[in-house]
């Protein structure tokens, strides 16, 4: 009889289980239908048999990043880096003016990109430079202009840094955000962005 688990169950379940050696959590399948995407992850011991298998059931796809190795530690989140681009509104920043230390505002964005961004993801992601394929020196040299385009969160901190290094900036925040809210999970090196998660046991 297949037994029906919320995803964040499954540890209880594994801490339940009579396991004689260590255990072991793998990704062994995929399979991927318009918005929804099932995943078989199954628990094996020292000798590589395998003592349970579940399906996931990510409902509502949006992202993901898969990984083959072995993991032991997953959860869902609904806070996190990955999700800033689904659950806020997008927004542009515009800025004017001219500085004489650059430099010095590139280091200020930097220290709080990564800051907030714990290298998840690089400060050039959301700047207007991939399309012209300049640097931000260059950008913020050409007096004004279309200086970033992301989550409206990420967008005010970076406008709090021009702004207090003497450009004028605009913010036009777009509302892009529907009702769904999305969340994030995360096993090992891997996650998936979607609406809902729900885990079944097979095995």
């Amino acid at each position: 009889m297949v037994k029906e688990y919320m995803l964040s169950n499954i540890s209880k379940a594994l801490n339940e289980g009579q396991f004689s050696s260590d255990i072991y959590l793998s990704l062994d399948g995929l399979q991927v239908d318009d918005d929804k995407l099932l995943l078989t992850i199954i628990v094996t011991d020292d000798n590589d048999e395998k003592l349970q298998e579940w399906e996931v059931t990510c409902t509502g796809l949006r992202n993901h990043k898969l990984d083959v190795n072995f993991f032991e530690e997953f959860e869902v989140l609904d806070e996190h880096i990955f999700l800033w681009e689904f659950n806020y509104n997008t927004a542009d920043l515009f800025f004017k003016g001219n500085i004489n230390d650059i430099n010095g505002v590139i280091g200020e964005l930097f220290i709080i990109h990564s800051n907030l961004a714990k290298g998840q993801i690089p400060l050039e992601k959301y700047l207007n430079i991939n399309y012209y394929n300049v640097d931000i020196r260059h950008l913020l040299s050409q007096g004004e202009g279309l200086f970033s385009k992301g989550p409206v969160n990420l967008i005010k901190v970076y406008e709090k840094v021009l702004s207090e290094n003497g450009y004028k900036t605009s913010i036009i925040e777009y509302p892009t955000k529907g009702s769904t809210v999305y969340k994030i999970f995360v096993f090992g090196d891997s996650y998936v962005v979607a609406k809902d998660f729900q885990a079944f046991q097979v095995l």
